[in-house]
């Protein structure tokens, strides 16, 4: 503030009271935007084309004065490209320190938890961030990056956390997708300190492959951990798992699901189908979120074998196959009144 003083009583003896009034009421007094909203302005525009692009969109009064500013404070060459904000009266050093700081505008790329790879790429492309192809184009070439966190891991699916994420203008999918591994990662090491890794069930690949079971079958919170129960009793006495959304999977890998599952689709060969084969299917079939990720290494102490599922997402556990057929008798019952 004592070099803006300075600034101005110099002004003042070079131009006279009145310029040095006029200066300091321009610098002081907010600017009542009319709501401009986002302004971008370019990489490798010079101070005075910035300083005529903001009074074009009514973030300054005057750009001269801006300029003026921008000089006196040496911040003429430390101008940041990118998308600012501007949705409230602020004053020319209120906009210069905001582009000089490079608090830039930030986009909202929101991922819900169970998507697929392909999916989340749909998302980015609804979302106007870029393409679907470009997206699944950097998930490929991602894999690199995630095989240091998790080197047993084939591809990136399960492994893009689920999660509303910021982004400035113009980032890339391979941004995007790096960052989402990141936030996988952040989650398991949350997880870790929630849990020690001592005392998980299954390793972490086997772990982020069973909640990506659970995330697409509990649709409330407080079934999972009774879903994950279910899964890790069968693997132990060696049952198949009979996961109706690994059917799926395998369908939508192979173009081949219609929307329902039939009694030929259960017996479809491939190593996902895991009403065929035994163990936790070779991947990942969703991106799980963390309370499924706590699920898979928190389970509910049961002896659950069975689940069906019953009205508004709800399930019917079971502890044998007699109350497992009831309880699917009762729900077709229901479901045909």
């Amino acid at each position: 503030m004592k070099r803006l003083v300075s600034f101005i009583v110099l002004v003042g003896i070079l131009g006279g009271g009145g310029a040095a009034f006029y200066l300091r009421e321009e610098l002081r007094t907010p600017y009542p935007a009319a709501g401009p909203g986002i302004v971008e302005i370019p990489r490798g525009l010079r101070a005075r084309d910035i300083a005529a692009l903001l009074e074009d969109r009514r973030v300054i009064r005057n750009r001269y004065v801006a300029l003026a500013y921008l000089f006196y404070t040496g911040n003429r060459n430390k101008l940041q490209a990118g998308e600012f904000l501007f949705d409230r009266p602020t004053t020319a050093p209120e906009v210069i320190q905001k582009i000089v700081s490079g608090a830039v505008y930030l986009h909202k790329f929101t991922v819900p938890e169970g998507l697929t790879v392909r999916e989340t790429a749909r998302k980015w492309e609804e979302q106007k961030f870029g393409t679907a192809e470009q997206f699944l184009a950097a998930a490929n070439e991602a894999l690199d990056s995630l095989r240091r966190f998790e080197p047993t891991a084939t591809s990136l699916e399960g492994y893009l956390f689920p999660e509303t994420y910021s982004f400035p203008a113009r980032t890339t999918a391979r941004e995007a997708v790096e960052a989402m591994i990141l936030g996988l990662q952040s989650a398991v090491e949350k997880l870790k300190t929630a849990v020690p890794q001592t005392g998980w069930p299954l390793s972490l690949r086997e772990t982020v492959i069973l909640a990506s079971l659970i995330e697409t079958e509990a649709a409330h919170d407080d079934e999972r951990a009774l879903v994950a129960s279910v899964y890790l009793n069968r693997l132990r006495r060696n049952i198949l798992l009979q996961c109706d959304p690994t059917v799926i999977y395998a369908l939508e890998l192979a173009n081949r699901y219609r929307g329902t599952l039939t009694r030929d689709d259960l017996q479809f060969k491939s190593p996902y189908n895991t009403y065929v084969n035994s163990g936790l299917p070779p991947g990942p079939i969703a991106n799980p979120g963390y309370e499924s990720l706590v699920a898979a290494v928190q389970p509910e102490a049961t002896k659950l074998l069975f689940f069906v599922r019953t009205v508004e997402g709800r399930h019917t556990f079971s502890e044998t196959l007699a109350a497992h057929n009831r309880a699917v008798a009762a729900y077709r019952r229901l479901r045909n009144r």
